[in-house]
């Protein structure tokens, strides 16, 4: 049977067509690789639902400023909606007039609302007399019905005052949070202090129906486990050969050789096989991702410090699963870190002056050793020195430091360490000197001034010296490290004010003062990037705004001109450093900013993004791109600048993108001490975003797009096919244009 170019052109088309109207499905990773634990915290008080036998109200204090008011399903355990109250709830009763409102009472302020106890509504407020109540009952469920003996709890009918039901006790039993006799029968026991069991009817016996661990609220610190894949191991130790080699051509020469061997390797797997091949190469698709997961470092397990002085081993791949905990049983976890890059022991300190030697044995956590500090002052705050020299500086609420040596057998530091410290009241610098900590300069701040937000510059992978601009000149970065930026608020004047200071000599370098009547009730942040500060606050002149500033440092603004030399060596303290220029834009934005953090990725190439807390509860992140400082108005745009990379129009107003709020519909209760962190992982284009606070939520971002992974969708199968198709067509096809060419040089049609 012979078979012409045209039946194989035509037979190619005819698949190509097939292919072309096969609908691929939108891949969207929302609710996929995103997950919130949604803690209500300890059960301080259970309000009954006289509307419907499944809910109840529970009252519960995650700071000492706020309450929290949760509506439960004590027969699913579902969370149906939380509202967190401004102030400590003193007193929650029902009113005398409508027993499906309750009144909350805050004795401090003598404010009281009134709210519906079924969907929560406000229904009346004050200050001063507050309506007549009815004293809820202390305990959430008849006495005479529960009874506990020997380690098993009797349910007694209400008749013959007989065991109607037994269940025996599970470990660690505290006490029965709640009992509903009338159908459906519920039952919540609280064990170890923050788990709740609820218990149901099956059948003949109470089983177990839900069960809740309310041991995470309040996270203070963290740390993150790397999950490693054999082959990754493998893969990372071909990296250190090939860094590690004499020469570029003996490094090449070794991944030419590596990578034979692996192809060797595969083909005896598939026992040379070209089929058996080909038939893994598809199997890549599955939607098992436990070894994507591994490759491309999603496999982590994030470890969290609780205020209570617990901490969790929670899995990054499977919606926050908690796979360990911990009770430290210290007062307060203040700091935690990681002893040394090998990630096998972590150290843990208190408030109440006691630092702890974590041991992760096998993944799980185990206590090695517990130790006092020197002073029995409470601790204010801790700061790792090195890596290698296992030192940490402690700062106690009186102002006295401690230099800690976890080996004692490490020597004095050989070169001086610079740190700067900060509160409320001024930033403070200081030296080490033969494990001596000396005081070098301080900037306090005046009598009605505050220090409301620091951060110092974020260690980051130079990629670039500059910008290049559309006519291909540079402006180059200031990219000098030892930098820290503040902002300072001032009641007298009602102001707030942007300062950049030298931390080694404490050097003010730049000071930007806004009087446009900053709200200082409102939260204000600020983060440092490669080489520029992004800050917000919100005013209230001429309007109510929440404001984004933005300031670049270069070199110079004069393009291609350059002050730094690598061949220099540069001593803030002599005055030997080069000044810097800088450039501010102020822009708007439409919803009220808690906090900032800026996204994170293993070689810093990806755009950065600016991650923002908002005040509602979702969380939100823009492109740096956007918040250029010297963006233009349109009409003052040159030709040149138009030709510069992502250039754009100066837009005041930064508008909320729907695909950038990552949080979705969920609603984030995190509290004023909550963490904005990002995390890298081993795709170049991804980060990991945690919000740590009285809830714990993560999710992955893509600031510049998923350009190193294909997506699930991607019809790889279709693919090969099609390439396989081509090569067979090009086969065919090649004598014929050879033919063709001969006779063209002959000149015979």
């Amino acid at each position: 049977m012979k078979i012409t170019c045209t039946a194989l052109v035509c037979a190619f088309i005819s698949l190509f067509l097939r292919t072309s109207f096969v609908q691929a499905v939108f891949s969207d990773d929302a609710f996929i690789t995103d997950w919130q634990l949604a803690n209500l915290g300890p059960w301080e008080k259970i309000i009954p639902d006289a509307r419907d036998n499944n809910r109840v109200l529970i009252v519960s204090n995650p700071t000492d400023a706020s309450s929290l008011i949760s509506s439960f399903n004590v027969s699913s355990g579902q969370i149906l909606f939380r509202n967190v109250l401004p102030y400590t709830v003193d007193e929650i009763q029902l009113d005398n007039d409508d027993h499906n409102a309750v009144v909350c009472v805050d004795s401090s302020s003598q404010r009281w609302q009134k709210f519906d106890l079924h969907d929560w509504f406000l229904l009346d407020e004050g200050v001063g007399h507050a309506p007549a109540t009815t004293v809820l009952s202390q305990s959430s469920y008849p006495n005479d019905q529960v009874v506990i003996k020997d380690n098993e709890l009797h349910i007694l009918d209400k008749e013959s005052n007989l065991a109607e039901w037994k269940l025996d006790l599970p470990h660690g039993f505290g006490k029965v949070e709640y009992f509903q006799y009338q159908d459906p029968l519920v039952l919540v026991l609280n064990v170890n202090d923050t788990q709740y069991l609820g218990f149901s009817i099956n059948g003949t016996e109470l089983a177990p129906a839900w069960q809740r661990d309310e041991s995470l609220t309040n996270v203070v610190d963290y740390a993150v486990l790397d999950v490693f894949d054999s082959k990754d191991l493998e893969l990372n130790n071909d990296m250190i050969a090939e860094r590690d080699s004499s020469s570029l051509l003996n490094a090449y020469w070794l991944r030419v050789t590596t990578n034979w061997n692996r192809f060797m390797n595969l083909l005896k797997e598939n026992h040379f096989s070209p089929g058996r091949v080909f038939t893994r190469l598809l199997a890549l698709d599955s939607k098992d991702t436990t070894t994507s997961n591994l490759k491309f470092g999603f496999a982590k397990t994030l470890i969290v410090l609780t205020r209570n002085g617990i901490i969790g081993g929670l899995d990054m791949v499977n919606k926050g699963q908690l796979v360990w905990k911990l009770d430290l049983q210290i007062d307060q976890g203040i700091k935690m870190f990681w002893k040394d890059n090998n990630h096998k022991e972590l150290i843990v300190f208190s408030r109440d002056g006691h630092y702890l030697t974590i041991e992760l044995a096998n993944g799980f956590p185990v206590i090695k050793s517990k130790t006092s500090l020197l002073s029995e002052d409470v601790v204010e705050s801790v700061i790792k020195l090195d890596d290698n020299q296992y030192e940490y500086l402690i700062r106690f609420d009186n102002g006295n430091h401690q230099l800690l040596k976890l080996d004692p057998l490490v020597g004095h530091i050989d070169s001086p360490i610079f740190i700067t410290e900060h509160d409320s009241n001024g930033i403070f610098g200081h030296i080490i000197v033969n494990d001596e900590v000396q005081d070098t300069w301080q900037r306090t701040v005046k009598p009605m001034e505050k220090v409301v937000a620091f951060n110092k510059r974020d260690e980051t992978n130079l990629n670039s010296l500059g910008i290049t601009l559309g006519d291909k000149s540079v402006l180059y970065k200031y990219l000098y490290p030892n930098l820290a930026a503040y902002l300072v608020t001032n009641k007298e004047h009602h102001t707030i004010t942007f300062n950049l200071i030298d931390t080694i000599t404490g050097e003010i370098l730049i000071t930007q003062e806004h009087k446009d009547s900053p709200d200082f009730r409102l939260p204000t942040d600020i983060v440092f990037g490669e080489y520029w500060v992004v800050y917000s606050y919100f005013s209230l002149d001429p309007v109510p705004e929440q404001k984004l500033v933005v300031v670049e440092l270069y070199e110079s603004l004069t393009p291609d001109e350059r002050f730094s030399n690598t061949r220099k060596s540069y001593d803030p303290l002599t005055g030997q450093t080069n000044k810097l220029q800088f450039i501010s834009k102020q822009y708007v934005f439409p919803e009220i900013i808690n906090k900032l953090a800026i996204s994170k990725t293993t070689n810093d190439i990806t755009t950065k993004a600016i991650v923002m807390e908002l005040e509602n509860g979702q969380i939100t992140y823009i492109p740096k791109l956007v918040l250029n400082a010297r963006s233009k108005p349109e009409d003052q745009m040159t030709n040149e600048d138009k030709k510069e990379f992502m250039a754009a129009p100066y837009a005041p107003i930064v508008p909320i993108n729907d695909n950038f709020v990552i949080t979705h519909y969920r609603n984030l209760i995190l509290g004023p001490d909550s963490k904005l962190i990002s995390i890298p992982t081993n795709l170049e284009s991804t980060s990991i975003i945690c919000d740590l606070g009285h809830d714990v939520f993560c999710t992955r971002i893509t600031p510049s797009g998923q350009f190193d992974l294909m997506s699930p969708t991607f019809e790889k199968g279709k693919l090969l096919i099609t390439i396989f198709i081509l090569l067979v067509i090009t086969y065919f096809i090649r004598p014929s244009v050879s033919n063709k060419k001969l006779k063209s040089q002959w000149l015979v049609k």
